[in-house]
């Protein structure tokens, strides 16, 4: 009888190492590190840019091969053609966006709308997630923020 008491306290204490382990290893990954290949300007975190468009290209130095998780516009959600097996393309009418290794490019078109657009890019490794902010300002408005 008491062997066998000796043993459910030790089956309670393995138990109890197993999860704590695994709480410990869930949130153990180190944040994506972004840097811009070139000089941006970049306001509270998010990249700002004017109406003619622009293209970024970004490194992410502590992961070798990110994905795109997904994107959101002006509060709607694109993803990449999972169904084709492709987590590193999302393409819509006036961004697209693509991973290569441990380089994301950024693609904007010109804006000839009269509205500001924004954009919310996130990519993953994994248990990690990082989301990038971008807004491209509308035809009739400068960086500086007033109108022509």
């Amino acid at each position: 009888m008491k062997t066998m008491k000796i043993w459910r306290i030790m089956l309670m204490m393995l138990a109890a190492f197993s999860l704590a382990s695994c709480s410990k290893t869930d949130g153990g990954w180190n944040a994506m590190e972004w840097e811009a290949d070139v000089p941006v300007q970049i306001t509270d975190g998010v990249y700002i840019f004017s109406e003619t468009g622009t293209e970024f290209t970004f490194s992410c130095r502590n992961y070798s091969s990110p994905w795109i998780e997904n994107t959101m516009s002006n509060g709607e959600y694109f993803y990449p053609p999972r169904e084709a097996n492709d987590f590193h393309t999302i393409t819509t009418d006036w961004f697209q966006a693509e991973m290569n290794g441990n380089k994301l490019k950024v693609v904007f078109k010109a804006n000839e709308t009269a509205e500001n657009r924004t954009l919310q890019l996130t990519v993953t490794a994994g248990d990690i997630f990082y989301t990038f902010k971008f807004k491209q300002l509308a035809s009739n408005v400068e960086i500086g923020g007033t109108g022509h």
